[in-house]
């Protein structure tokens, strides 16, 4: 039976690789013949724009320099064509050329300022530049010109907020949240009035695992109201939030659903009560482990007096590759190589799934100690990390629901952002006021996960390594 099942594995990573040398083959025969093309045709744009589409269709970082040349060359021979140009304003943005993302908006305003669509990607760029008073300025003009264009008003909203500006931010956000039917009149009615109390509220989330963890915390302000609070969250979350004492009835969206007097969703709540950084719900944690998975992993642990750090390098893998390459949030296991064998270091592995293949390729001086299976599976998602977390020193972890757990739960925790950042973790700070444990590592430049290893070093073997 042993001997069968490997062999069927050996056969199904032959047809895999198989696959992939046939993948590579074709993109290499496609490549050859634009090249072969190019050299017949150097001045042909319709050859260079040809190129560059098919290179930047292919999302790899080793062709993104590649296919910026192409489609900028297909520009520079037809400087009129507007859809080109507009096609390499967005690919330049998409992978950090935030320049020539602008200069080929410029070029299309000079035909024509009004247009929209035009104008609200230059706004994005510029934002993302970390030019937010010309961002804001652009949104502006298209919200007073364009008042229903909804992504304007996102973009406002956003950009506000991550210069940490909330009340301008929540103002402008309010506008997306009643467009979107989530402002709840109803529950602030109840809030305004002071009759919240014995009231049932229905709280949903949206977005990911990350942001169910991140704004749960809501939850537990509208419970010290008074009100029985229902929650609807993902599956997965059902046993580790099962254990927050201020969630009446915890249901997932394939349930029934308790009747309520009034709704609304988990990541509105910041907007509707209009937090800033003094209001945030800092009453962590607020999220808590399982005594009998506490007692039991303190248990597997007690002999390793390492200092002993948890790692989470990739996030869900089909969550991260639909967000823009400078947004994309998975980090290299072998960034870790080096902290893995420092002497008096432990690294347990905190990943889930996609990224786990990594481990079966580490040197021969490198330890990153894992578990089975069984692993946040027979006891439920999250149930063993969370144990697990509070017999580690350190969690270091890229954008993923385990860093908004470990923050969430108290635990020192350092979290590794891309250049293109979620909007709650501030425009160039290191800290957060959303989990007071937390310390921020971002990329200064597009792809550059190098500088931010190189700065966790530092800061790691100065502040901690040498007093452990």
């Amino acid at each position: 039976m042993i001997r069968t099942r490997n062999a069927l594995i050996l056969a199904l990573t032959c047809s895999i690789l198989m696959h992939a040398d046939a993948l590579d083959s074709t993109i290499q025969e496609t490549i050859d013949q634009h090249d072969a093309r190019i050299a017949q045709e150097p001045e042909s744009a319709n050859a260079h724009f040809s190129y560059g589409d098919y290179l930047a269709s292919l999302d790899l970082y080793d062709y993104y320099e590649k296919a910026l040349f192409h489609l900028k060359k297909a520009t520079q021979l037809q400087p009129n064509n507007l859809q080109w140009l507009f096609q390499l304003g967005s690919y330049a943005c998409r992978i950090g050329k935030l320049q020539e993302s602008l200069n080929a908006y410029k070029k299309i305003l000079e035909h024509n300022p009004s247009l929209t669509s035009v104008l609200y990607n230059a706004g994005f760029s510029l934002k993302t530049a970390g030019d937010y008073t010309t961002a804001i300025k652009l949104y502006q003009h298209i919200v007073s010109h364009h008042p229903d264009y909804a992504p304007a008003h996102l973009g406002l909203a956003f950009a506000h907020l991550a210069q940490g500006n909330y009340a301008d931010g929540w103002k402008e956000h309010a506008w997306n949240i009643t467009q979107q039917g989530k402002d709840s009149p109803e529950l602030r009615a109840y809030i305004a009035n002071g009759t919240i109390a014995g009231k049932r509220i229905l709280l949903t989330y949206e977005g990911g695992l990350g942001d169910t963890l991140n704004f749960i915390r809501y939850a537990q302000r509208i419970k010290e109201m008074g009100a029985h609070v229902t929650v609807v969250v993902q599956a997965p979350l059902i046993p580790i939030l099962s254990r927050c004492h201020y969630i009446d009835t915890l249901v997932t969206n394939i349930d029934p659903i308790p009747g309520y007097h009034a709704k609304a969703t988990l990541m509105s709540l910041a907007a509707f009560f209009e937090d800033d950084e003094r209001t945030i719900p800092q009453n962590i944690p607020y999220i808590f482990p399982d005594p009998e998975r506490l007692a039991y992993w303190q248990e597997q642990l007690k002999n390793d007096t390492n200092f002993k750090i948890g790692i989470c390098w990739q996030p869900d893998t089909h969550n991260d590759v639909s967000r823009l390459p400078i947004a994309r949030r998975g980090i290299p296991l072998s960034h870790f190589y080096s902290l893995a064998s420092t002497p008096g270091i432990t690294l347990y592995s905190l990943q889930k799934k996609e990224g786990l293949d990594q481990l079966n390729a580490l040197p021969e001086n490198v330890t990153i100690k894992a578990f089975g299976q069984e692993f946040d599976e027979t006891h439920g998602s999250f149930m063993d990390t969370a144990a697990l977390m509070h017999s580690l020193d350190l969690i270091i972890s890229t954008d993923t629901a385990t860093a908004h757990l470990a923050g969430a739960m108290g635990r020192p925790t350092w979290l590794l952002l891309p250049f293109n950042a979620d909007w709650r973790w501030l425009a160039g700070r290191s800290d957060t006021p959303w989990y007071p444990t937390m310390r921020i590592f971002q990329q200064e430049k597009p792809f550059n996960w190098e500088s931010i290893i190189k700065k966790l070093h530092e800061t790691f073997f100065n502040e901690i390594y040498t007093t452990h």
